[in-house]
C-alpha cells in the first residue's frame, strides 16, 4: 500500500485576503487554496512547514490524516475566550495540549501511534468544524473523547500491558470531569469517534456517568445588557464594530456571569481508565450475547417459514435443474436453496431425509460434474 497524507486548514472567523491566499499558495506545490480553505495531499514526500504555524498565522482549524495511523486535529481560538484551567484536566502529555501562543490559544489533538496501523478511512475537516464552537461554548465532550483515545495508547489491562501492582501505572489514572451529553453525540462527535477510531464500547462505558444535556434556558439579554457599566458596554460595541473575532461569545459569557449561579450536583468518584476499559469489555460481551440471541430468534423464524414451504422448495430445485440450462448461475441458485434445506434439516434433526432427497437429485443429474462438485465440496455426497 502506498503512503498517503492529507492536510487541511479552514478559516471560521474570517476569510483570507488575496495576499494571504498567495502566501499560503507558496507553502507547497501540492496545495489547493481558496479564501477559506487550503488542502494538501501527498503520496510521497511531506509538508515541510509546521502545520501549527500555518494555523496560527492564517486559519482557525486544521486536520491531518496519514494512512499509517497518524491523525491530528487542531483549533485556534482568540486569546482569552477559554480558561486554560478548564481544559487542563483533559490534557495528556504527547497527545492533547492547550496552550497560549501570542494572540491565540491552540487546542492540539495529536495521535501518532508507535505501531503503524494502516487506515482505510478518508475524512475532511468540515465535519469537525462545529466542535470548535462546542469548546468555545463550554461543551467539553470532544476533550473527554480525546482523553479516552489518548489513554488507549497505554494498552489494555487484558493484554498484560498494564502493571496492576504499580500505583504509578496508567491503569490507575482517573478520568477528568465527565461532560453531559455523552449518551447522545452530535454528528460531529460521532464523526470524531469513527474517524479517530475510538472503541464504541469504551465511549458507551464512559457515557454511563454522563448526565443528559440540559436544554438552554431563555436568557433576557436586554435586561442583562442594562446591568453592564456604560463604559464596558461601549467597549463591547466598539470591538463588535471593528469585527474583532469572538466578541459575541465574550459578551454572552460576561452577561451569563450576571445570572444567578445554580449549584452543581456533586459528581461520582472519577473512574480509572482500567475500570472504564473493563466495563467496555463487559458491554461488548453483553452486546455479543444480545446479537447472538437476536440471530438465534431470526434463524428460528426463518426455519419455521421454510418448513411451511419445504416441499415446494425441493420441487423448485428440481425444476431449476430440469430446465436444461447447464450454467453456473442455475447451479449456484439450486445449491443455495439446498443449503437452506440443509439448515432446516439440522434445525429439525431430519438429516437423513435431506440426504435421501439430495442423493436422488445427484443420481438424476449425475452427468453434471460441475453441479455434483459443488455438492461434494459441502460434504453432502
Amino acid at each position: 500500500m502506498s503512503e498517503y497524507q492529507y492536510l487541511e486548514w479552514q478559516t471560521i472567523d474570517r476569510i483570507l485576503t488575496a495576499e494571504e491566499q498567495a502566501a499560503v499558495n507558496e507553502l507547497s506545490s501540492h496545495i489547493d487554496v481558496s479564501s477559506s480553505r487550503a488542502v494538501v495531499t501527498y503520496n510521497w514526500g511531506g509538508f515541510r512547514p509546521d502545520p501549527k504555524e500555518v494555523l496560527l498565522k492564517y486559519f482557525d482549524a486544521h486536520f491531518y490524516l496519514a494512512n499509517w495511523g497518524s491523525m491530528r486535529l487542531m483549533f485556534r481560538f482568540p486569546k482569552g475566550l477559554i480558561d486554560e484551567a478548564d481544559l487542563s484536566p483533559y490534557c495528556v502529555s504527547d497527545y492533547i495540549s492547550f496552550e497560549t501562543l501570542g494572540e491565540y490559544q491552540v487546542l492540539d489533538l495529536d495521535f501518532n501511534p508507535e505501531d503503524s496501523v494502516w487506515l482505510q478511512t478518508e475524512a475532511g475537516l468540515s465535519r469537525f468544524i462545529p466542535l470548535r464552537n462546542d469548546v468555545l461554548e463550554g461543551d467539553y465532550r470532544l476533550l473527554y473523547l480525546a482523553w479516552l483515545k489518548a489513554m488507549t495508547f497505554y494498552g489494555v489491562p487484558d493484554d498484560g500491558e498494564y502493571e496492576d501492582d504499580d500505583p504509578d501505572s496508567p491503569a490507575y489514572d482517573r478520568e477528568p470531569p465527565v461532560p453531559p451529553g455523552l449518551k447522545k453525540l452530535s454528528a460531529s462527535l460521532q464523526a470524531f469517534v469513527q474517524v479517530f477510531e475510538l472503541d464504541p464500547f469504551l465511549v458507551q462505558a464512559a457515557a454511563e456517568a454522563s448526565p443528559d444535556l440540559k436544554q438552554a434556558l431563555a436568557v433576557d439579554y436586554p435586561d442583562l445588557v442594562t446591568r453592564l457599566p456604560r463604559s464596558e458596554g461601549d467597549n463591547f460595541l466598539v470591538r463588535l464594530a471593528e469585527g474583532e473575532p469572538g466578541v459575541g461569545l465574550t459578551l454572552r459569557k460576561r452577561l451569563a456571569a450576571l445570572l444567578p449561579q445554580t449549584e452543581r450536583p456533586p459528581q461520582a468518584q472519577p473512574r480509572t481508565i482500567q475500570e472504564l476499559l473493563q466495563r467496555a469489555r463487559q458491554l461488548e460481551q453483553i452486546e455479543k450475547q444480545r446479537q447472538a440471541e437476536e440471530d438465534r430468534q431470526k434463524h428460528i423464524a426463518e426455519m419455521k417459514a421454510l418448513a411451511a414451504r419445504q416441499a415446494q422448495t425441493w420441487k423448485k430445485v428440481d425444476s431449476l435443474l430440469e430446465s436444461g440450462r447447464k450454467i453456473a448461475s442455475v447451479y449456484d441458485e439450486a445449491t443455495t436453496l439446498l443449503e437452506k434445506l440443509n439448515q432446516l434439516a439440522e434445525f429439525q434433526d431430519t438429516r437423513d431425509v435431506f440426504l435421501s432427497h439430495l442423493h436422488w437429485l445427484a443420481e438424476k443429474y449425475a452427468s453434471r460434474t460441475s453441479l455434483i462438485g459443488r455438492w461434494s465440496k459441502r460434504g453432502w455426497l
